[in-house]
């Protein structure tokens, strides 16, 4: 038995390499988006029928998300800890971003004069990482990107951060319920979160309704959110997770076999979700395993560098698109981690450690005293 729960150590997974997959594929999928068509088209979604690259690799990340985010609430045990390491690992990549974006892309590619792009409001309303973060505002800058395939819109993906911090909120405020101690207590959060998701508050009156769930985003024919709660209730459940290839490969066939009929979109995220947990902690894959957490990066940089490419070169194939704006997307990414990311979290990480050990002492003292 290989239980999910042996896999969920640092060591012991291919977590790194399933999210920089992820990554990858997010950024091939958008390649479609911002290049003119060519005559080729996303072929899993052409296979599937639903979904494609980009949106498999937000699932994807919104799943690995809920299992890790879950497992570090619990191990952190408290909130303060749990917010700031939250905080370190979203904020200063999207804040070195937006700097990125108003001084250097803005600057390059606007077609109106440097004083009247620098005294607009629009351009210095990117540097609002709360909006960003929070409050579902992307980057726009003005005359940049205007005649762009997709237009305006620096970084697309920054839609799906917002979602992960209400979906970060749904675990503290499960976790001081004292729900993820337990898998029954993993399966009532998961189902909380569910719940939320399902809910709509409209401000402000403070009105109650029900998500219309045809209304998916664009380009998805799902939801990311549902996926982290998933990770959350299979978190709670991991010891008793089995994670076994021929599993995987039953699933797929499942779907291969029902692909035609009604439900083929339910088995499909069945064997994709398991495919995933399979990825994430086979022995097979462990040596391409990155040193390095570029996944974030890429993220944030690749689909402004598509656009960059868009707009220089709107005519050149996805393909090439991709030839060209790889390696720079994995510059800006590697030095994303390794100059802002990084960092940041190892001094994060260095100042919460004595709040542990004080409390890991205190603890033990509180052991001894009851015996």
């Amino acid at each position: 038995m290989n239980p999910l729960s042996h896999a969920l150590s640092r060591n012991g997974n291919n977590f790194d390499l399933v999210r920089l997959l992820a990554a990858v594929a997010v950024v091939y999928g958008h390649s479609y988006l911002l290049q003119a068509p060519d005559g080729t088209t996303d072929w899993v979604q052409n296979t599937l029928g639903f979904d494609g690259f980009g949106a498999l690799g937000v699932y994807a990340f919104f799943l690995l998300s809920g299992i890790l985010v879950t497992a570090s609430y619990d191990r952190q045990r408290s909130v303060p800890r749990f917010v700031a390491l939250r905080i370190a690992r979203l904020w200063p990549a999207v804040a070195i971003g937006s700097v990125v974006t108003v001084f250097i892309i803005g600057p390059l590619f606007t077609t109106l004069p440097l004083r009247e792009y620098f005294t607009a409001g629009m351009t210095w309303a990117n540097l609002d990482n709360f909006s960003t973060i929070v409050l579902k505002s992307g980057w726009a800058l003005p005359g940049v990107f205007e005649h762009n395939r997709f237009p305006v819109d620096v970084c697309a993906p920054l839609w799906t951060l917002p979602l992960e911090v209400r979906c970060y909120l749904i675990v503290v405020v499960t976790g001081m319920l004292g729900l993820l101690s337990s898998p029954r207590g993993a399966l009532v959060a998961a189902a909380l979160g569910f719940l939320a998701f399902a809910l709509r508050v409209h401000f402000p009156h403070l009105q109650i309704g029900v998500r219309h769930f045809a209304d998916t985003p664009g380009g998805y024919s799902f939801f990311p959110e549902p996926f982290f709660m998933l990770g959350m209730a299979l978190y709670g459940w991991r010891e008793r997770i089995d994670i076994n290839g021929l599993i995987a490969l039953a699933l797929a066939m499942v779907f291969l076999v029902f692909r035609d009929t009604a439900g083929a979109q339910w088995l499909f995220y069945l064997a994709f979700v398991y495919g995933v947990l399979w990825m994430g902690t086979t022995p097979l894959l462990r040596r391409f395993v990155p040193r390095h957490d570029y996944s974030y990066g890429i993220y944030l940089y690749g689909f402004m560098v598509q656009q960059c490419i868009a707009s220089i070169a709107p005519q050149l194939s996805h393909v090439m698109s991709l030839v060209v704006g790889g390696p720079l997307i994995l510059v800006c990414a590697a030095l994303s981690w390794h100059y802002v990311e990084r960092p940041v979290l190892r001094w994060c990480r260095t100042r919460l450690a004595p709040q542990r050990a004080a409390l890991a002492t205190g603890m033990a003292a509180g052991d001894q005293a009851a015996r």
